[in-house]
């Protein structure tokens, strides 16, 4: 496969050649005991707080089937990510995933999630995005690295086991459009820029777990 497709790279390039105040002393009578008491309530716990219960972190296993004429891919790995509520439906993502198959995928992305249920232990999530991979392969003489930009869609649906809990699965679809290619043959490199002859697309799988700080 990595010689197939450094081969195929050759006969593209070949046909397109705040600091702290001081504290006033007031004399006289003290404060009304109820704005001692707001003064004394603001501790620093209370403004992470908030933040966290917007947070959630998942980690999981991640799979594609890429295709695209005679270049196929069964790519299988794991991924790690974080998604921050901005309010009860709507937030943003980011994701890092490694995957491999006779070549080996690493990719980040970011993007916004919509939460379409979320009723009884079971929610459903909508995501889109953008993100960059970097996929590379060696062979006895031949080496291929490709830089793509990727457009990922997927749903996801998770079962809570307990409020903070909760594991999931998903289905997507990824784009994947070639942004730099380099191909080497017997210790000689070409580099082909970016090829749309090297565009693949495909079906994408998760499963996984989803830890909440709420």
């Amino acid at each position: 496969m990595k010689k197939t497709l450094a081969i195929a790279t050759l006969s593209f390039i070949s046909s397109l050649a705040f600091a702290d105040k001081p504290l006033p002393i007031q004399y006289g009578s003290p404060a009304p005991l109820g704005v001692q008491n707001a003064q004394n309530n603001h501790e620093p716990q209370s403004i992470s707080a908030p933040y966290l219960s917007n947070i959630t972190f998942n980690a999981g296993y991640v799979g594609g089937m890429l295709d695209k004429e005679d270049v196929k891919l069964r790519l299988k790995g794991w991924e790690l990510g974080a998604t921050y509520f901005l309010n009860e439906k709507g937030g943003l993502f980011a994701k890092y995933e490694q995957q491999k198959d006779e070549l080996k995928l690493k990719e980040f992305s970011l993007g916004g999630v919509y939460n379409f249920y979320d009723e009884k232990k079971v929610y459903i999530n909508g995501t889109a995005g953008l993100g960059y991979s970097w996929v590379d392969g060696k062979d006895e003489d031949a080496e291929l690295e490709l830089e793509y930009l990727t457009i990922p869609v997927g749903l996801e649906l998770g079962y809570k086991f307990t409020p903070n809990v909760a594991a999931y699965g998903g289905l997507g679809y990824k784009w994947m459009y070639n942004q730099d290619s380099e191909a080497c043959l017997n210790g000689v490199c070409y580099d082909a820029g970016n090829l749309s002859e090297l565009d693949v697309n495909g079906t994408t799988y998760r499963l996984g777990l989803r830890y909440s700080f709420r």
